[in-house]
This record gives C-alpha cells, structure tokens and sequence, in this order.
C-alpha cells in the first residue's frame, strides 16, 4: 500500500518538532510526514495531490499562495497536553492563576482549555496592555516557561499544547483510512503520554539529514562590512580546489547552514551532491552510520562520504561529537581515505567537507572536548559568521527580505518597534528575527505597534512587571501568617494618605486615626503589626516626635494593592 503525504507547516520550528511527533504517533504507520516551518516553505516544497496540515488560520493566506491548488488543508485545533495536568490537580481548589503563552491569541485560547478542563481554579491571560491582578498565586505556561524571568516562584508549566483529537478525525476521514474511532483516541492518549514534561522522550528533528542545497550567496543579505567580508572570504574559499575542508563558526541562528549551501552552489560541485548531517543531540552511533556507512547483513547501506561523491559533506555542529568520533574523522581528513563499513574496505575521500559549529572550538581544545590536531586542520579554511549585534546594518534589509519572502510586503512597523528591533538581543540571530516577523506578518495590524509583539521580545517590560508580582505575593504571604492583612493595609493606607498631607503619625496618633476608621486595636495588637511591616521594609520608623511613615516600598505595594482591587 502507498502511504499518503501530508505535509506539517507551522511558524516556529520547535513547535513544529513537537506536532511531528505527535502525528508519528498517531498515524506514523499510515502517512509519510513531510514537516516544513512556513519560512523554509516555497513552491515547488508540497507537492499536487498532497494533505497539508497548518498549525493555525493565521498562515492559510500565505500557505495557499506557495502550494498547488489540488491539495487539501486541514486547519488544526489545539489542545493542552491532559497528562500534564497533574499539579494542577494537587492544588486546593480556587486558586488565582496567570497563564503565561507565546501571544495573546494563544494565552486566550490556553485559559479557555484549562477553564474547560480543570476548571476548580480562577484563570487570567497574560496581555501585557492590561493590570495583572497581584492576587496571583501561581503562573501556568504551556512550554514557555523560557520566556518568563528567572528566579520566579511557583511556575508549573504544562508542556506545550498538542493537536487535538477533532484534528486527527479530520486527517483519518480526509484519507480514508479504516481505523475505529476507539483506535484513535487510544493512540492520541499514547502520543500525550509520549510528549508529556515527565515522559523521558528525546524529539528528533526532521531536518538532521539534508540533501538540497537551496540557498546562494545572492540570498544572504550582506550590507553591513562584517556580512560583506564574511561572504567574500566564503566565495574564495569556494573557488579554491585546495579548500576540501572548511570550517563555519557563529552563534545558534546566524545561517551558517545558509551559508554552507552558497559554499556548495558557488562551487564547481554545484551539479553534484550536496547532503548534511546534524549532530546536535543525537546517537552518536546513528551519526557515524550516517557518515561512514553500516553493515548489518542484508541491509548495508553506504555513508554520506560515498554517497557525495564530487559534491559536499556538511558536518553540522561538529564540535558535539565524542573524542573517539573526532579521530575517525581527523583520521579520514589527513588520509584521504576511509573504512567504509558497508563495503568493508577502505574508500577515497572524495567530497568537500564543510563542519560548522555554534561554540568556538578553540574554547573546547582547552576544555579537553575537541581535538587539537583537528581544530588545527579546520583552521586552515575557517571563517566567523556575525551575530546579528554584530550586524545591525542589515536589519531593516532583513525585515524587507522576510516579507518579500511571505508576500507581505505592506505590513508596516512603528517607528518604536523598529528602534525596540535595533536594540533588542537577538540571541538566536537571524533566525529568531525571521521567526518573529513571519508571526507579526499574519496579524491584521497596521502599523504594527509595541503591544503586538510576542511577550518574549518585551522580556524587561514583561520582567518588571513578575517581579513585581512575585514580591508582593511574598509580602501578601508574610503578612498573611500573622493572619491580619485587612488591618495591615488599612494601617499602610493611613500612612499613605498622611504622607500626601506631609504628615507621620506616633502609635497614638496613629491609633486615634485608624479608630476614626472604625479599626479599633489594642496598643499590643498595633505594636505587632507595625513591627511585621517594618521588617518588610514597608514603613519608616522614626523616634520621637517625628513619628513614623509608609516607605517608598510600601507605597508601590499599596498603589499595586488598590489597582488590583478595583480590577479584580
């Protein structure tokens, strides 16, 4: 039986990872899956009568431009991940919880999940134009927990959210294939048990072997002097018959993978292979199959250095390889030749090798994680791919490029977010920037302002404002065991109103005023919550006369304090 194609498109590729997966679980043994991130899409990629499965509505414009008009398209629907709900369970029931995700469509839709599902417990969005409550107690993420400040207590985060089980009825009716509902449903909670946070499951990339050589120099935006010199020692080495090995070093994101293929098409291999292999987090086992062959009987099958033959091999990420790895390959370099294990005999080297890697290798000699002789050999023909901060000339041509790419060449930015764009860290360069354009892309904005962009781009914003939560959960909970918040807060109020008025009150002007209030304390019960909220840091104690007041500390507490009850 043929299987059918169905073809995965989503914008960002971890997410993208995670649905693969999932689909391999449920209908791995039905359909070939064919996974693409919606920057990496172009004609030509889906091919006529193939299923195309769209993480969501937003990309279907784009989508239907760059795939033949016979293929149909199923738009997913996405659910939390129940197996991770457990925590949540745990809690007594009640709880204020902040749901932290990705963008507000996506935290709307996370809350409108929980609020269906374990529903004993009081959700809020996360939007960042509107009050948190500071009654908080606890923040929920699906996955994301990378994009909230280090440091912060009480965070569960429920794993990213899956495709749901209406989404898999969809794709098994789309192609007929004869399975009993209960199947389906039994393999979809399998795949949730796979992908759950305590699920000791490593997700494999769809992208760690690769045969096209897509990209040419004419696709790398170079304006910037570090871009220009980096693609014209590139072009040399290209050219140069002596340079059958060479070395791409640059932080995650930079296109050194990009860079990689304009070495191959630039060449005179272009006609020929160009095939690439990633070791990033992988068997190392499976690698060196990969690179050298296998002999398991009957099933032999060549290595990329036999099968690349007058073309390139791109080792990517070489520097993860273990030391006995290392010297096969330096082995093989200084050579020429290998063992192929599929024909058992010693082969000629007869490719380009190109190895890239994130972490400088010079840094991991020292460290003892990578071989001298090796890191001496790559030298030779070595060049440094610039961080995007490196190269802040070609952000604005970046920007044009991506939208060039996803036909989206009206959408316009604020003067603000491109200033914002400029001074961000981009810690995953270029392909961070690429990620997040393409999202902005499908928003019906224009222009596109500061509120619209991802929370995780607004991180210091974003950051002040969980502290800020954080602390005063933890001043609320100190007050708490001594068990007299209201009367904390009517005493901080007090204090608060007397400053505006330039006024500090003794104990016994304080006493009088709060009586007034219809708060009466003894001289003791008054002693004891002045001292819990000077230990806070909330007020200042003077002697004498000068009497005592609420602190800078307090006062942010208090005006957080009141918002949060006018809000909630």
């Amino acid at each position: 039986m043929v299987c059918a194609k169905v073809n995965i498109i989503a914008i960002q590729e971890r997410y993208l990872e995670t649905i693969t997966k999932q689909v391999k679980e449920v209908l791995g043994d039905k359909i070939i899956i064919n996974s693409i991130t919606v920057k990496d899409l172009q004609i030509n990629t889906v091919k006529s009568g193939d299923i195309v499965v769209i993480s969501n509505s937003q990309i279907k414009g784009l989508v239907t431009q760059l795939i033949p008009k016979d293929c149909q398209i199923i738009i997913a629907k996405r659910d939390i991940n129940y197996t991770n709900t457990r925590e949540l369970l745990k809690l007594p029931p009640g709880q204020h919880i902040l749901v932290v995700n990705d963008n507000k469509n996506n935290a709307v839709e996370t809350v409108q999940s929980l609020r269906e599902i374990v529903f004993e417990h009081d959700y809020q969005a996360y939007l960042p134009e509107e009050t948190i409550s500071k009654t908080i107690d606890y923040i929920v993420t699906p996955g994301e927990s990378h994009l909230l400040p280090q440091g912060l207590s009480n965070v569960i985060d429920i794993g990213a959210r899956l495709l749901d089980i209406s989404t898999f009825e969809e794709l098994v009716n789309l192609l007929k294939i004869e399975y009993p509902k209960s199947q389906i449903v039994k393999r979809y909670f399998k795949a949730c048990v796979s992908l759950s946070c305590n699920y000791n499951t490593e997700i494999k990339s769809s992208k760690d072997i690769q045969n096209v050589a897509q990209y040419h120099f004419e696709d790398i935006i170079s304006v910037s002097k570090s871009m220009n010199e980096a693609v014209k020692l590139a072009k040399r080495y290209s050219m140069d018959s002596n340079a059958i090995h060479i070395h791409l070093e640059g932080d995650p994101g930079t296109g050194k993978s990009m860079f990689a293929q304009a070495i191959h098409n630039h060449s005179n291999m272009e006609k020929h292979s160009f095939i690439s292999v990633n070791c990033n987090s992988r068997n190392f086992d499976i690698v060196e199959n990969e690179l050298f062959g296998s002999d398991y009987g009957e099933e032999a099958s060549y290595g990329v250095f036999e099968l690349a033959e007058n073309g390139t091999v791109c080792i990517e990420e070489i520097g993860e390889l273990p030391l006995s790895l290392q010297e096969r390959l330096l082995r093989t370099f200084q050579e020429g030749e290998f063992l192929s294990s599929a024909r058992n005999e010693p082969m000629p080297l007869r490719c380009r090798v190109i190895t890239t890697n994130s972490k400088s290798c010079k840094e991991l000699v020292k460290d003892g994680l990578f071989l001298q002789e090796l890191y001496n050999l790559l030298s030779d023909n070595s060049l440094k791919v610039p961080a995007l901060s490196e190269r802040m000339e070609d952000l604005v041509p970046l920007i044009d490029n991506v939208k060039q790419r996803i036909k989206r060449s009206d959408i316009e930015f604020t003067n603000e977010v491109i200033t914002f764009f400029k001074e961000y860290n981009w810690e995953s360069n270029v392909k961070e920037l690429y990620n997040v354009i393409t999202y902005l892309s499908f928003l019906e904005e224009d222009p596109i302002g500061m509120e619209f962009l991802p929370f995780h781009l607004r991180s210091k914003t974003d950051e002040k404002k969980f502290n800020k939560i954080n602390v005063n959960n933890q001043i609320i909970s100190s007050i708490e065991e001594h068990g007299f918040l209201d009367e904390s807060i009517e005493i901080l109020n007090t204090f608060y109103e007397g400053k505006k008025i330039y006024a500090s009150y003794g104990r016994k002007a304080l006493k009088k005023r709060l009586e007034e209030k219809g708060l009466n304390l003894s001289e003791q019960q008054l002693r004891m919550r002045l001292e819990v909220l000077h230990e806070l840091g909330l007020t200042i104690v003077r002697q004498g006369r000068a009497g005592s007041t609420i602190s800078r500390k307090g006062e942010e507490f208090i005006q957080d304090y009141t918002k949060t009850k006018i809000y909630s």
